[in-house]
């Protein structure tokens, strides 16, 4: 399966009887920050933004302010219990979700309605957990 059919089937996939989808979601490979797949809605996101964003989920960076910006859009940081690996962000009208696998991020964004940030976070986390069991 390539990368885009993970995005198209396990991300974009209808989560209501509506076939409401969530607004946008990517596989970024952690060696260059390059996009593996993305939804065409996914929007452009900076590789200071990444690395930052992955330097709060690692402790190194020091996130004083509880935020984050992913495509320009700032996000409270909401940390899981694995702050490590997994991570969420609340916005106005919406939110994400993302989880580091051992080779990529798996990136989830929503609006909330008609998709709740839970429904994105089940998302993001099962392609996630499937990923770092058949090793990446």
């Amino acid at each position: 399966m390539s990368w885009q059919a993970y995005v198209d089937q396990n991300l974009m996939c209808g989560v209501d009887a509506e076939g409401n989808t969530l607004k946008g979601a990517a596989l970024i490979g952690l060696d260059g920050l390059g996009v593996w797949a993305k939804s065409a809605a996914f929007p452009e996101v900076s590789q200071d933004e990444l690395q930052t964003l992955l330097g709060y989920m690692a402790g190194t960076i020091k996130n004083e302010t509880g935020t984050f910006l992913l495509a320009g859009q700032k996000y409270m940081m909401i940390n899981s219990g694995d702050a490590e690996v997994k991570t969420r962000g609340k916005c106005s009208g919406g939110g994400c979700s993302i989880m580091k696998t051992n080779s990529a991020l798996v990136i989830g964004i929503c609006t909330d309605p008609p998709v709740k940030t839970e429904v994105c976070t089940k998302l993001v986390e099962t392609l996630g957990e499937y990923l770092l069991s058949v090793g990446y």
